[in-house]
């Protein structure tokens, strides 16, 4: 029965129902062939299948509606508390994204879209928790600060999408992660990742190593979504005590594991407000970006990133466990972060030279 405490039965459930079903859909998706016109910002030449996120997205949601249908005892728990509005919220952003997709919409548009999406979640008090301030749900500053970080991460996740497999690829170690800090969990929580793991695994065999589809905005936008509110969530299943943190550990850690590409999209963002560049403007100047333009083919920088991810998945165990400091975990990924920026720009400067010569 799929609510049992064993992990085999939703493990089971989601490898053989869940992933063939999203490569089923991913496959059916490269046939409708929605394509993507090459941009500026474009790392391939020729128009190729867009929107394979409404694969993973659709499988998702079809995996949650057959839990609920085969376990109807399923106890009320927290997660099931939020599912409708979050599904809601993703509803809403799956829809305009797709229309993004196709044709594409103004930023001030979607941005408003964005803003409609966050605050349904915000207004049911899913929020994030300051503990060391008193700051935990229902108050002004921390539904502001939430919306902020929400908006954040559904555009930083589209704005990292650029390679083959990455921000798919990325997701889903960092999930793994997520699952081994909150362990034991409920079995809803447990389903609940098991689900969304095998649905995007689906289309990243399709977008991995060679991309025969991408995932679009819709598929960009939905993980980011759902990388802030699986950390909302965390928040209330972390086992550990977190009364003296100023920001909730359970949030940060379901984060930190993907703190390569949050630093990108930020430090990107920098640099493009200091030489004065437009922000809305699509360019090319990610670290992901500038790598593969530096002949790093897309394999290569991507596993580099799933590398990363996972540096950064074991190091948030290890603090989460107690092994290290969390200031000894900000130091360590601080020098690791300088020094991966100081190799991807001393790799332009070396191929601006050899272009020159």
């Amino acid at each position: 029965m799929l609510t049992s405490n064993s992990l085999f039965n939703p493990l089971f459930f989601g490898f053989c129902g869940v992933f063939p079903l999203s490569l089923a859909l991913t496959y059916l998706m490269i046939q409708v062939n929605i394509s993507a016109e090459p941009m500026q910002r474009s790392s391939h030449n020729a128009p190729t299948p867009t929107a394979g996120g409404l694969a993973f997205i659709s499988v998702f949601w079809i995996t949650h509606f057959a839990h609920l249908l085969l376990s109807p005892s399923c106890p009320d728990n927290f997660l099931y508390r939020f599912l409708p509005v979050y599904g809601f919220a993703s509803l809403i952003l799956a829809v305009i994204s797709l229309k993004d997709d196709y044709k594409p919409l103004s930023y001030r548009f979607r941005l408003f879209i964005h803003l409609i999406c966050v605050t349904l979640i915000v207004s049911q008090g899913l929020q994030i928790q300051f503990p060391a301030f008193g700051l935990e749900t229902n108050g002004w500053l921390a539904a502001i600060i939430t919306g902020f970080c929400l908006i954040s991460l559904i555009n930083g996740a589209n704005f990292v999408d650029g390679l083959n497999g990455l921000l798919a690829g990325c997701f889903l170690i960092a999930l793994v992660f997520n699952v081994l800090i909150i362990l034991p969990a409920h079995p809803s929580v447990t389903f609940f990742y098991i689900s969304l793991f095998f649905s995007v695994l689906g289309f990243l065999l399709f977008n991995f190593p060679r991309a025969r589809i991408f995932m679009g905005d819709i598929g960009s936008t939905f993980l980011g979504l759902t990388v802030g509110f699986s950390a909302l969530i965390l928040q209330f299943y972390y086992p550990l005590t977190t009364d003296t943190a100023w920001v909730h550990k359970g949030f940060i850690y379901a984060l930190t594991p993907l703190g390569f590409l949050w630093f990108d999209v930020g430090f990107t963002l920098l640099r493009r407000a200091i030489l004065r560049y437009r922000l809305t403007e699509p360019h090319r100047d990610h670290l992901i970006h500038i790598l593969n333009d530096c002949d790093y083919s897309h394999t290569f920088v991507s596993c580099l990133y799933f590398f990363l991810t996972a540096f950064m998945g074991g190091l948030t165990l290890l603090s989460h466990y107690g092994y290290i400091t969390f200031l000894s975990f900000f130091l360590i990924y601080a020098l690791t972060q300088i020094l991966f920026c100081f190799w991807v720009f001393h790799q332009k400067q070396h191929r601006h030279k050899s272009k020159s010569t």
